[in-house]
């Protein structure tokens, strides 16, 4: 059975403008009523627009579940074809559902490029409170595009997505960053890496996975029988499928009090 092979999509998230009440959204509260401040966020967001070249990745996968001992103590979404697995309730939680993750990488610009604008435009705090409100609010407005676009495919497929889980979120791990950075190459195509504790060296980046979802599936039990994906299902090429045993996690302290 054929393995079905999906290619990195590389996306523009060009960003045209920037509106003044979109990134006064994102100044700190001590300054969002400073008008001083307000005042700065025009002429520092049009420049950011016009010299800043916001862009993102995405790549589909094939996941599977893993719940087989000793290698999988507690269960994890393997990416078939690759030797990445997910771990921790959060991810597996989705993704147990899903038709497809999508490992997703999104920057504003690389770091230099940002630092070297950050030097051309910051003069003071007032500058400063306005260039980091417009860089994160650049940030959001690209997460959007890409994630449109992830969209668009799942639509096109007869599927449905969530939300950006993100590495760090819940008990998502925060150093499965270096797998979806690797990945995703977004390293090379973005020009952001991943610090020894999967952080990332960029405030102006961001790592995650989405799923993709048939609709049609939802509250019927599944089974390679009725799947119309059966014939080359790359999931079940290696010997597994996408609605095995689901697996259990260890309880918390706090958990086992309330259900003691």
């Amino acid at each position: 059975m054929a393995v079905q092979a999906h290619q990195i999509q590389e996306i523009d998230c060009t960003i045209d403008a920037l509106d003044d009440q979109t990134v006064a959204a994102f100044l700190d509260d001590s300054v969002k009523d400073d008008p001083k401040v307000l005042s700065r966020i025009a002429p520092i967001a049009a420049r950011c627009c016009e010299s800043l070249h916001p862009r993102g990745v995405y790549k589909v996968f094939n996941p599977a579940i893993c719940t087989l001992p000793p290698d999988y103590t507690e269960p994890g979404i393997k990416l078939v074809g690759t030797m990445a697995v997910l771990h921790g309730e959060a991810v597996y939680e989705r993704m147990r559902r899903a038709n497809h993750c999508v490992m997703v990488a999104v920057s504003v610009d690389t770091t230099e490029n940002i630092q070297a604008l950050r030097v051309l435009l910051v003069h003071d705090t007032d500058d400063f409170a306005a260039f980091e409100a417009c860089l994160q609010a650049m940030g959001g407005r690209a997460e959007e595009i890409i994630t449109d676009a992830i969209n668009e495919e799942a639509h096109s497929l007869g599927l449905h997505i969530d939300n950006l889980l993100q590495a760090g979120e819940g008990d998502f791990p925060l150093d499965s960053n270096t797998q979806l950075l690797f990945y995703t190459q977004a390293e090379r195509r973005l020009g952001f890496a991943c610090e020894d504790d999967g952080s990332l060296n960029s405030e102006n980046a961001t790592l995650g996975v989405i799923g993709m979802y048939d609709a049609s599936q939802r509250g019927r039990k599944r089974a390679c029988t009725r799947c119309r994906n059966r014939d080359f299902c790359s999931i079940r090429a290696i010997g597994m499928n996408c609605h095995g045993r689901r697996g259990k996690f260890k309880k918390s302290e706090t958990d086992e009090r309330k259900t003691a």
